[in-house]
Protein backbone atom coordinates (compact mmCIF):
# COMPACT_ATOMS: atom_id res chain seq x y z
CA UNK A 1 0.00 0.00 0.00
CA UNK A 2 1.40 2.87 -0.96
CA UNK A 3 1.79 6.20 1.45
CA UNK A 4 -0.77 8.12 -0.95
CA UNK A 5 -3.05 4.93 -0.39
CA UNK A 6 -3.08 5.35 3.34
CA UNK A 7 -3.53 8.97 3.65
CA UNK A 8 -6.57 8.73 1.38
CA UNK A 9 -7.68 5.53 4.33
CA UNK A 10 -6.53 7.61 6.75
CA UNK A 11 -8.28 10.64 6.32
CA UNK A 12 -11.33 8.45 4.80
CA UNK A 13 -11.77 7.34 8.77
CA UNK A 14 -11.40 10.55 10.05
CA UNK A 15 -14.04 11.71 7.66
CA UNK A 16 -16.60 9.07 9.10
CA UNK A 17 -16.12 9.26 12.34
CA UNK A 18 -16.52 13.67 11.74
CA UNK A 19 -19.99 12.41 10.24
CA UNK A 20 -20.79 9.88 12.22
CA UNK A 21 -19.69 10.91 16.04
CA UNK A 22 -22.50 14.05 16.10
CA UNK A 23 -25.60 11.59 15.35
CA UNK A 24 -24.34 9.15 17.81
CA UNK A 25 -24.38 11.51 20.18
CA UNK A 26 -27.76 12.97 19.44
CA UNK A 27 -29.18 9.39 19.43
CA UNK A 28 -27.36 8.18 22.87
CA UNK A 29 -28.98 11.91 23.92
CA UNK A 30 -32.81 10.69 23.00
CA UNK A 31 -33.28 12.40 19.72
CA UNK A 32 -34.49 11.33 16.67
CA UNK A 33 -35.51 13.13 13.58
CA UNK A 34 -38.99 13.95 12.99
CA UNK A 35 -39.36 13.04 9.41
CA UNK A 36 -43.36 14.77 9.75
CA UNK A 37 -41.59 18.15 10.75
CA UNK A 38 -38.26 17.12 8.98
CA UNK A 39 -36.40 18.33 12.71
CA UNK A 40 -34.36 16.87 15.73
CA UNK A 41 -36.66 16.31 18.46
CA UNK A 42 -35.91 15.17 21.88
CA UNK A 43 -37.68 11.80 21.96
CA UNK A 44 -40.02 10.26 24.93
CA UNK A 45 -41.59 6.66 25.71
CA UNK A 46 -44.32 4.65 27.26
CA UNK A 47 -44.40 2.39 29.49
CA UNK A 48 -47.06 -0.06 29.84
CA UNK A 49 -48.38 -2.89 32.11
CA UNK A 50 -51.17 -4.80 32.36
CA UNK A 51 -53.55 -7.70 33.91
CA UNK A 52 -52.96 -10.73 32.46
CA UNK A 53 -49.77 -9.51 31.28
CA UNK A 54 -48.76 -10.73 27.24
CA UNK A 55 -51.32 -8.67 26.21
CA UNK A 56 -50.58 -7.04 22.64
CA UNK A 57 -49.75 -3.62 22.03
CA UNK A 58 -50.94 -1.34 19.42
CA UNK A 59 -49.79 2.08 18.98
CA UNK A 60 -51.27 4.23 16.12
CA UNK A 61 -52.28 1.19 14.31
CA UNK A 62 -49.13 -0.05 14.62
CA UNK A 63 -48.26 -3.40 16.85
CA UNK A 64 -45.50 -2.98 20.09
CA UNK A 65 -45.13 -6.60 21.14
CA UNK A 66 -46.63 -7.64 24.05
CA UNK A 67 -46.73 -6.15 27.76
CA UNK A 68 -44.91 -5.44 30.41
CA UNK A 69 -43.39 -3.18 27.59
CA UNK A 70 -41.30 0.13 27.46
CA UNK A 71 -41.21 1.28 24.71
CA UNK A 72 -39.01 4.19 23.66
CA UNK A 73 -37.65 6.80 21.04
CA UNK A 74 -40.99 7.73 20.46
CA UNK A 75 -41.64 11.63 19.10
CA UNK A 76 -43.50 14.14 21.47
CA UNK A 77 -46.79 14.06 20.19
CA UNK A 78 -50.69 11.99 21.32
CA UNK A 79 -50.87 8.41 20.36
CA UNK A 80 -54.02 5.87 20.30
CA UNK A 81 -52.98 3.36 22.79
CA UNK A 82 -54.39 -0.28 22.39
CA UNK A 83 -53.96 -3.14 24.74
CA UNK A 84 -55.62 -6.37 23.49
CA UNK A 85 -56.00 -9.81 24.03
CA UNK A 86 -58.54 -12.67 22.65
CA UNK A 87 -61.49 -12.93 25.11
CA UNK A 88 -60.91 -9.98 26.66
CA UNK A 89 -61.97 -6.25 26.48
CA UNK A 90 -59.69 -4.13 24.82
CA UNK A 91 -58.22 -1.05 26.75
CA UNK A 92 -57.37 1.64 24.73
CA UNK A 93 -57.05 5.38 25.49
CA UNK A 94 -54.82 8.56 24.02
CA UNK A 95 -51.67 9.43 25.42
CA UNK A 96 -49.28 12.42 25.09
CA UNK A 97 -45.17 11.90 24.37
CA UNK A 98 -43.24 14.37 26.30
CA UNK A 99 -39.68 15.17 25.27
CA UNK A 100 -37.49 13.20 27.59
CA UNK A 101 -40.33 11.51 29.76
CA UNK A 102 -41.60 8.43 29.86
CA UNK A 103 -45.35 8.48 29.78
CA UNK A 104 -47.04 5.20 32.28
CA UNK A 105 -49.81 2.98 32.54
CA UNK A 106 -49.28 0.56 34.59
CA UNK A 107 -52.75 -0.55 36.07
CA UNK A 108 -54.52 -1.57 32.64
CA UNK A 109 -56.75 -4.28 33.39
CA UNK A 110 -58.21 -6.44 30.63
CA UNK A 111 -61.52 -7.86 32.19
CA UNK A 112 -62.82 -11.14 30.32
CA UNK A 113 -65.92 -10.88 27.72
CA UNK A 114 -67.47 -14.26 29.33
CA UNK A 115 -67.48 -14.89 33.14
CA UNK A 116 -69.79 -17.75 34.14
CA UNK A 117 -70.36 -17.27 37.82
CA UNK A 118 -70.00 -20.15 40.23
CA UNK A 119 -73.36 -20.14 42.31
CA UNK A 120 -72.98 -20.32 45.97
CA UNK A 121 -76.05 -20.68 47.86
CA UNK A 122 -79.92 -19.92 47.30
CA UNK A 123 -82.16 -18.68 49.47
CA UNK A 124 -80.16 -15.93 51.13
CA UNK A 125 -81.59 -13.59 53.13
CA UNK A 126 -79.22 -11.32 54.61
CA UNK A 127 -76.34 -8.85 52.99
CA UNK A 128 -73.16 -10.55 51.24
CA UNK A 129 -70.72 -9.52 54.32
CA UNK A 130 -73.43 -10.77 56.92
CA UNK A 131 -73.74 -14.20 55.16
CA UNK A 132 -69.20 -14.41 54.44
CA UNK A 133 -68.64 -13.08 58.43
CA UNK A 134 -67.31 -15.73 60.74
CA UNK A 135 -69.53 -16.36 64.06
CA UNK A 136 -66.82 -14.88 65.91
CA UNK A 137 -67.02 -11.85 64.20
CA UNK A 138 -70.71 -11.68 63.87
CA UNK A 139 -70.84 -12.24 67.82
CA UNK A 140 -68.32 -9.46 68.35
CA UNK A 141 -71.05 -7.55 66.21
CA UNK A 142 -73.70 -7.96 68.33
CA UNK A 143 -71.64 -7.40 71.39
CA UNK A 144 -70.42 -4.10 70.03
CA UNK A 145 -73.90 -2.96 69.20
CA UNK A 146 -75.10 -4.04 72.58
CA UNK A 147 -72.52 -1.53 74.21
CA UNK A 148 -72.86 0.76 71.71
CA UNK A 149 -76.77 0.88 71.48
CA UNK A 150 -77.35 4.29 73.41
CA UNK A 151 -74.98 5.84 70.99
CA UNK A 152 -75.62 8.32 68.14
CA UNK A 153 -73.23 5.92 65.94
CA UNK A 154 -70.74 3.53 66.65
CA UNK A 155 -67.91 1.11 64.62
CA UNK A 156 -66.71 -2.22 65.38
CA UNK A 157 -63.18 -3.29 64.73
CA UNK A 158 -60.74 -5.92 66.28
CA UNK A 159 -60.94 -5.08 69.99
CA UNK A 160 -61.97 -1.69 69.95
CA UNK A 161 -65.39 0.02 69.59
CA UNK A 162 -65.36 3.67 68.19
CA UNK A 163 -68.30 5.45 69.52
CA UNK A 164 -70.28 9.17 69.37
CA UNK A 165 -71.41 9.31 72.45
CA UNK A 166 -74.93 10.86 72.77
CA UNK A 167 -74.10 13.13 75.53
CA UNK A 168 -71.89 15.61 73.64
CA UNK A 169 -71.07 14.16 69.96
CA UNK A 170 -67.50 13.61 70.80
CA UNK A 171 -65.90 10.66 69.06
CA UNK A 172 -64.37 8.07 71.46
CA UNK A 173 -62.52 4.92 71.81
CA UNK A 174 -62.98 1.83 74.24
CA UNK A 175 -62.33 -1.37 74.21
CA UNK A 176 -64.32 -4.35 75.53
CA UNK A 177 -64.30 -4.59 78.71
CA UNK A 178 -64.54 -0.95 79.09
CA UNK A 179 -61.29 -0.33 81.14
CA UNK A 180 -59.65 1.88 78.35
CA UNK A 181 -61.77 5.09 77.25
CA UNK A 182 -59.81 7.38 74.38
CA UNK A 183 -61.10 10.67 72.87
CA UNK A 184 -60.29 11.39 69.55
CA UNK A 185 -62.06 14.53 68.69
CA UNK A 186 -61.91 17.65 70.30
CA UNK A 187 -65.44 19.62 69.39
CA UNK A 188 -68.76 18.02 69.04
CA UNK A 189 -70.75 17.07 65.50
CA UNK A 190 -74.35 18.36 64.98
CA UNK A 191 -76.66 16.73 67.13
CA UNK A 192 -77.86 13.66 64.77
CA UNK A 193 -77.71 9.76 63.92
CA UNK A 194 -74.72 8.46 62.16
CA UNK A 195 -72.95 5.67 60.67
CA UNK A 196 -69.56 5.59 60.48
CA UNK A 197 -66.42 3.79 58.94
CA UNK A 198 -62.61 3.90 59.40
CA UNK A 199 -59.36 3.05 57.65
CA UNK A 200 -56.70 1.18 58.54
CA UNK A 201 -54.75 4.09 59.65
CA UNK A 202 -57.21 5.71 61.40
CA UNK A 203 -59.28 8.28 59.27
CA UNK A 204 -62.54 8.18 60.22
CA UNK A 205 -65.70 9.26 58.17
CA UNK A 206 -69.27 10.06 59.60
CA UNK A 207 -71.92 10.14 57.58
CA UNK A 208 -75.47 11.50 59.01
CA UNK A 209 -79.09 10.90 58.81
CA UNK A 210 -79.03 13.98 56.21
CA UNK A 211 -76.17 12.40 53.56
CA UNK A 212 -73.67 14.86 54.58
CA UNK A 213 -70.09 13.17 55.31
CA UNK A 214 -67.53 14.21 57.54
CA UNK A 215 -64.17 13.42 57.76
CA UNK A 216 -62.05 14.09 61.13
CA UNK A 217 -58.79 15.80 60.91
CA UNK A 218 -57.00 14.24 63.13
CA UNK A 219 -54.36 16.87 63.35
CA UNK A 220 -57.00 19.53 64.20
CA UNK A 221 -59.17 16.98 65.93
CA UNK A 222 -62.47 18.34 64.57
CA UNK A 223 -64.73 16.73 62.36
CA UNK A 224 -64.89 18.67 58.46
CA UNK A 225 -67.80 18.81 56.49
CA UNK A 226 -66.60 17.16 53.09
CA UNK A 227 -69.56 16.34 50.99
CA UNK A 228 -73.20 16.92 50.79
CA UNK A 229 -76.04 14.46 49.09
CA UNK A 230 -74.40 11.46 49.10
CA UNK A 231 -75.56 7.91 49.34
CA UNK A 232 -72.68 6.06 50.24
CA UNK A 233 -68.64 6.74 51.24
CA UNK A 234 -65.72 3.99 51.84
CA UNK A 235 -62.07 4.03 51.75
CA UNK A 236 -59.66 2.58 49.54
CA UNK A 237 -57.57 0.10 50.83
CA UNK A 238 -54.25 1.55 50.55
CA UNK A 239 -56.09 3.81 53.00
CA UNK A 240 -54.90 6.77 50.03
CA UNK A 241 -58.68 7.96 48.36
CA UNK A 242 -61.98 7.73 49.51
CA UNK A 243 -64.60 6.22 46.93
CA UNK A 244 -67.91 8.99 47.27
CA UNK A 245 -71.19 7.66 45.76
CA UNK A 246 -73.90 10.13 45.07
CA UNK A 247 -77.86 8.88 43.44
CA UNK A 248 -75.86 9.66 40.31
CA UNK A 249 -72.54 10.28 40.24
CA UNK A 250 -68.86 8.33 41.54
CA UNK A 251 -66.25 10.78 42.93
CA UNK A 252 -62.50 10.31 44.52
CA UNK A 253 -61.50 11.75 47.10
CA UNK A 254 -57.49 11.46 47.32
CA UNK A 255 -56.30 11.84 50.66
CA UNK A 256 -52.41 11.77 50.02
CA UNK A 257 -50.67 12.73 46.94
CA UNK A 258 -50.23 9.64 44.20
CA UNK A 259 -46.71 9.39 43.39
CA UNK A 260 -46.97 7.45 39.74
CA UNK A 261 -48.78 8.09 36.50
CA UNK A 262 -51.30 9.92 36.36
CA UNK A 263 -50.03 11.71 39.43
CA UNK A 264 -52.68 13.44 42.45
CA UNK A 265 -52.69 15.77 44.83
CA UNK A 266 -53.88 15.42 48.69
CA UNK A 267 -57.60 17.00 48.56
CA UNK A 268 -57.87 16.30 44.50
CA UNK A 269 -61.65 15.61 44.10
CA UNK A 270 -62.42 14.15 40.75
CA UNK A 271 -65.35 13.06 39.17
CA UNK A 272 -65.18 9.50 38.21
CA UNK A 273 -68.47 9.00 36.06
CA UNK A 274 -72.22 10.05 35.93
CA UNK A 275 -75.36 7.88 34.55
CA UNK A 276 -78.96 9.44 34.42
CA UNK A 277 -80.03 6.34 36.23
CA UNK A 278 -79.52 5.93 39.74
CA UNK A 279 -76.57 4.13 40.98
CA UNK A 280 -77.39 1.82 43.68
CA UNK A 281 -74.10 0.58 44.91
CA UNK A 282 -69.79 1.27 44.45
CA UNK A 283 -66.86 -0.27 46.11
CA UNK A 284 -63.30 -0.46 45.09
CA UNK A 285 -61.99 -3.10 42.81
CA UNK A 286 -58.68 -5.15 44.94
CA UNK A 287 -56.40 -2.92 42.99
CA UNK A 288 -57.58 0.41 44.37
CA UNK A 289 -56.89 1.85 40.87
CA UNK A 290 -60.45 0.55 39.62
CA UNK A 291 -64.40 0.87 40.62
CA UNK A 292 -67.31 -1.57 40.50
CA UNK A 293 -70.84 -0.27 40.64
CA UNK A 294 -74.41 -1.26 40.13
CA UNK A 295 -76.31 0.91 37.43
CA UNK A 296 -79.93 -0.96 37.46
CA UNK A 297 -79.39 -4.52 36.27
CA UNK A 298 -75.46 -4.33 35.54
CA UNK A 299 -72.47 -4.76 37.27
CA UNK A 300 -69.80 -2.50 35.93
CA UNK A 301 -66.20 -1.70 36.38
CA UNK A 302 -64.49 1.37 35.47
CA UNK A 303 -60.69 2.79 35.88
CA UNK A 304 -59.92 5.78 38.13
CA UNK A 305 -57.08 6.56 34.98
CA UNK A 306 -59.00 9.64 33.59
CA UNK A 307 -56.51 10.59 31.08
CA UNK A 308 -58.48 11.29 27.95
CA UNK A 309 -61.38 8.39 28.14
CA UNK A 310 -61.82 6.13 31.53
CA UNK A 311 -62.37 2.42 29.75
CA UNK A 312 -65.73 0.82 31.43
CA UNK A 313 -67.06 -2.75 31.08
CA UNK A 314 -70.04 -4.07 31.36
CA UNK A 315 -68.49 -6.80 33.90
CA UNK A 316 -72.19 -9.06 34.51
CA UNK A 317 -74.86 -7.50 32.19
CA UNK A 318 -77.65 -8.83 33.82
CA UNK A 319 -78.27 -9.85 37.41
CA UNK A 320 -81.65 -8.07 38.65
CA UNK A 321 -80.94 -5.42 41.15
CA UNK A 322 -77.38 -6.97 42.32
CA UNK A 323 -75.45 -6.16 45.86
CA UNK A 324 -71.98 -6.75 45.01
CA UNK A 325 -68.94 -7.23 47.39
CA UNK A 326 -65.03 -8.08 47.01
CA UNK A 327 -63.96 -10.81 49.34
CA UNK A 328 -59.84 -10.00 49.52
CA UNK A 329 -58.93 -12.59 51.60
CA UNK A 330 -60.31 -15.29 48.85
CA UNK A 331 -60.06 -13.08 45.89
CA UNK A 332 -63.41 -13.40 45.06
CA UNK A 333 -66.15 -11.06 43.41
CA UNK A 334 -69.48 -11.87 45.25
CA UNK A 335 -72.85 -10.95 43.85
CA UNK A 336 -76.28 -11.59 45.00
CA UNK A 337 -79.73 -11.32 42.96
CA UNK A 338 -83.32 -12.36 43.82
CA UNK A 339 -81.63 -14.74 46.86
CA UNK A 340 -78.99 -16.28 44.98
CA UNK A 341 -75.01 -15.73 45.81
CA UNK A 342 -72.62 -16.29 42.73
CA UNK A 343 -69.01 -15.48 42.92
CA UNK A 344 -66.37 -14.79 40.40
CA UNK A 345 -62.89 -15.46 40.85
CA UNK A 346 -61.00 -12.68 40.29
CA UNK A 347 -57.06 -12.59 38.49
CA UNK A 348 -54.88 -10.37 40.63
Amino acid sequence: MTRTTRRCFFYGLVLIFILATPPTILYALGYSFDWQTKSLVQTGGFYLKSLPNNAAIVIDNKSKKTTPRLISRLAPKVYSVAVTKDGFYPWNKKLEILPELVTEARNIILFPKNITPEKVAGNVTSTISDWLISPTDKQNQLQAQQVASSSAGWLNRGADIFYLDRANFILYRRDWGGFIKEQLSREPLPQNTYTLSASSNNRFLARDSQNNLYMLNNDSGIFELIFSQIKDARFSDDNKKILIRTANELWILYLEDILIQPYKKAGNKELITRYSQPISQAIFYPDNEHVAFVVGHQIKITELDGRDNRNTVDFISSAPQPQIYFDESTSYFYYLAQNELFRVKLEL
